[in-house]
């Protein structure tokens, strides 16, 4: 799963999870951090071919089908309309350790406010550094000019079609 490092870090931050080798008093540090995890991942992800595949969150949320379905077909699983309607299930037919950190995202429905929840959170001098900081957000085709990027392109048809993502 590939997703803009700021709304990563924003997530850690807010919801309190702990993830090894992210100092959350520091911020610029957990940039860096995201940057040397993204691009061990897409190294092996690019060295592994027929068993990874790439995902971007910003597509799966506005294009929830049709992701699904991309992946479910890398799996070689059925698609069902009721992977769209997860949070329904719960209860019935899915079961939630509530110790996991994740298990409270997972009651919600798929909805875009994820993607811009982070917007404001960070400080001008923090977004200022990120291409430092973070150079793969840029290689990967997040905007990282702007303190509130649109995201509209992850959900354009021809998205996968051009991305030469760091292979």
């Amino acid at each position: 799963m590939i997703r803009d490092a700021r709304a990563v870090i924003h997530s850690m931050i807010e919801r309190k999870v702990p993830v090894a080798g992210y100092n959350t008093s520091d911020e610029q540090s957990m940039f860096v951090k995201w940057n040397q995890e993204i691009r061990k991942m897409l190294f092996q992800c690019n060295n592994a071919p027929g068993q990874c595949i790439k995902v971007y969150y910003e597509r799966l949320i506005q294009k929830p089908e049709e992701e699904i379905q991309r992946i479910t077909n890398f799996l070689d699983l059925q698609y069902s309309q009721q992977m769209l309607h997860h949070h329904e299930l719960i209860g019935a037919e899915v079961d939630l350790n509530d110790q996991e950190f994740s298990a409270s995202q997972v009651k919600n429905s798929i909805n875009t406010k994820a993607l811009t929840s982070w917007f404001d959170c960070f400080s001008e001098d923090t977004l200022r550094k990120l291409d430092d900081a973070a150079p793969f957000l840029s290689i990967l085709g997040y905007d990282t000019s702007s303190s509130k990027p649109d995201y509209s392109m992850f959900a354009d048809d021809d998205f996968y079609q051009f991305r030469n993502f760091y292979s």
